[in-house]
């Protein structure tokens, strides 16, 4: 019944479009080509009279009329010249109808065939107001973006626009959104935490000092805080406070579920550990966490460079491998962490245990 109803209103659309063309392919009111020629010629002659009148009253210079009236006698004479039109355009009125008869009949079949008739619209505010419900995050994160702009002090929007920032991997506006949010509301453990981690990944996985200060800030508030912990536990192993992160990691594996979500990466750094990376004296890290985000981006990439040189001439390194992975995928460099997946997995063929840890780690980067 509900095509039978569409069919008809198709049918009549296509009458009422026809009905309204006819006149124009009859040419019926239409004028014709020698009346449209000679209403152009007088159009020319009565520019070139208020032309001398211009030149009389002194608005124009000779020099400008004369260019004028050059380029009014030539139009002048190409319509005295062209009587008619070309007659290509006689069959424009045809191509016209025929359009509008035939878009219909080729929209039909595919609108019944993937169209929803009886779907009621959904209007704007109400698509905007269920953007994350539906994960439609442009649209959420333009929606807040434009409030905040008028009202920088809404703390409800910086918490909507954080997350939505986190998920769309847009560290740096991440960590502003986390921070106006500690601005307007009181620190808790979690929100000074996530503050931390967006200046983690802002930097490529490197902590700097003031996300470091930040997790410590966060375990005072809550010494548990699983995200802090594991931070700030990095955070040590990057300074090269080897004994001290292995401590930190070992009593947060101690307090972790064995279902936690975070299980298996704490697994993965604390296995790294036996890397042993170079200890960074106190002056690197300093330097490190003031360079800019391209010179932070260009240093860790020559360390992953230089354990990736180390790898070729010791293979025999599952933690390195691990690390490789993960730097290799953190970076963004998807061909290069798939290349050493592959490497891991070839070198370490028939030890289950292994390429269980290599599997999960790919499957935790997304690079399987």
């Amino acid at each position: 019944m509900t095509t039978m109803i569409w069919i008809v209103f198709a049918a009549m659309t296509a009458a009422v479009i026809a009905a309204l063309l006819w006149p124009v392919v009859r040419g019926k009111g239409a004028p014709t080509e020698a009346e449209r020629d000679a209403y152009d010629r007088a159009v020319f002659r009565d520019q070139l009279v208020e032309l001398d009148r211009d030149v009389e009253r002194g608005t124009i210079g000779q020099a400008d009329a004369e260019a004028a009236r050059n380029e009014i006698s030539r139009r002048l004479i190409a319509a005295s010249q062209n009587p008619s039109r070309s007659k290509g355009t006689e069959a424009l009125p045809w191509i016209a109808i025929l359009g509008a008869l035939i878009i219909p009949a080729v929209a039909l079949p595919l609108y019944i065939d993937a169209g929803s008739p009886m779907l009621a619209d959904v209007p704007l505010a109400e698509r905007m107001a269920d953007a994350e419900k539906n994960n439609d995050f442009d649209a959420l994160i333009a929606k807040v973006e434009r409030h905040l702009a008028e009202t920088p002090d809404d703390l409800q929007g910086w918490q909507i626009l954080a997350p939505a920032y986190r998920r769309a991997m847009r560290w740096d506006d991440a960590a502003e959104a986390s921070r106006n949010i500690l601005r307007l509301s009181a620190p808790t453990a979690q929100n000074i935490s996530d503050y931390g981690e967006a200046l983690v990944m802002a930097s490529q996985g490197m902590v700097p000092a003031e996300a470091h200060t930040l997790f410590k800030q966060a375990l005072v508030l809550d010494p548990k805080m699983p995200k802090a912990r594991f931070y700030d536990a990095l955070a040590l192993k990057q300074e090269g406070k080897l004994a001290e992160a292995k401590a930190a990691f070992e009593a947060f594996l101690k307090d972790t579920p064995a279902d936690a979500p975070w299980r298996q990466m704490l697994l993965a750094e604390m296995q790294d550990q036996a890397a042993k990376p170079p200890a960074l004296d106190q002056k690197t890290v300093q330097d490190a966490a003031s360079m800019s985000a391209g010179d932070q981006q260009a240093m860790i990439r020559s360390m992953v460079d230089g354990l990736e040189e180390k790898l070729k001439a010791n293979p025999d390194n599952l933690d390195g491998w691990l690390r490789l992975i993960r730097a290799r995928a953190v970076l963004g460099d998807t061909s290069q962490a798939k290349a050493a997946y592959d490497k891991a997995l070839a070198q370490y063929s028939g030890n289950e245990d292994a390429l269980a840890q290599i599997a999960s780690l790919a499957r935790e980067m997304k690079i399987e």
